[in-house]
């Protein structure tokens, strides 16, 4: 350092220190000193009331927990307490119910195995009939001729089947099937409801009359309407007429 920069230095120096030590300065510590600790005061002021406050809300509400969660887990025994009978009830219905089922089946078992052969013998009956009722050729029909239209360029033909009667008795037929087996489960035989079931085969000889449309036989591509004139046409051609007419009655 040079001497003119050392001399400078301690001049600033001695002038920080009066200036450290001028009463003006010592009043502004104390001032800001004063300031400081007043608010470290009053913030361990502040700490010290919720503290308190603290103190009194926490304990309350940690009783406000304990107590709901005494009542949570009784209500959660008790809720599993129920649920373990439900689940016993259902599982003694469950019990019961295939014990029943059991018991009943093996009585309708009886009453199959010592029903009247002749139940057997009507399910058989309807069995074979149902083979001939599906057989190839038991549905036929018959044209009944038909009308040709030249403007719509179509042929309505008529013509009827006994495809409705044949349906009909193949689903009489497996109605009463069940119907017999369902008879083996009553004690006694019934004769007059078989042969009355018997009786009552639909007849598949009853015909259904229906119409159809197809197109007319060489009509594609000529239409007979198109062959018509116009309506543009026919007016002028009447428009032509008529003064033909006016000049003829104005001689």
């Amino acid at each position: 350092m040079k001497d003119h920069e050392r001399k400078e230095f301690e001049r600033l120096e001695e002038l920080r220190k009066t200036i450290e030590a001028s009463p003006l300065t010592q009043q502004i510590k104390a001032e800001k000193a004063a300031a400081i600790l007043a608010t470290r005061t009053e913030a361990a002021g502040k700490i010290e009331v919720v503290k308190k406050e603290r103190a009194e809300v926490i304990p309350k509400l940690q009783a406000d927990i304990d107590a709901k969660e005494a009542k949570y887990k009784k209500a959660k025994a008790e809720m599993e307490a129920a649920g373990g009978e439900f689940q016993a009830a259902r599982g003694a219905r469950s019990s019961e119910s295939q014990s029943f089922d059991s018991a009943i089946s093996r009585q309708e078992q009886i009453l199959i195995e010592t029903a009247d052969p002749a139940i057997d013998e009507a399910i058989q009956f309807f069995r074979d009939k149902l083979d001939y009722f599906r057989k190839p050729g038991r549905i036929s029909s018959n044209r009944l001729g038909g009308e040709r239209n030249i403007f719509t360029e179509k042929v309505t033909i008529k013509a009827e089947s006994n495809a409705d009667a044949v349906n009909s008795a193949v689903r009489y037929c497996m109605a009463a099937i069940k119907e017999l087996e369902k008879m083996k489960l009553t004690p006694e035989l019934d004769l007059q409801k078989i042969e009355a079931i018997k009786a009552a085969i639909p007849d598949i000889g009853i015909y259904t009359e229906s119409t159809g449309e197809k197109p007319l036989p060489g009509s594609k591509g000529i239409n007979p309407l198109h062959l018509l004139k116009s309506d543009s046409q026919l007016d002028w051609e009447l428009g032509k007429l008529n003064e033909k007419f006016k000049k003829i009655m104005g001689k």
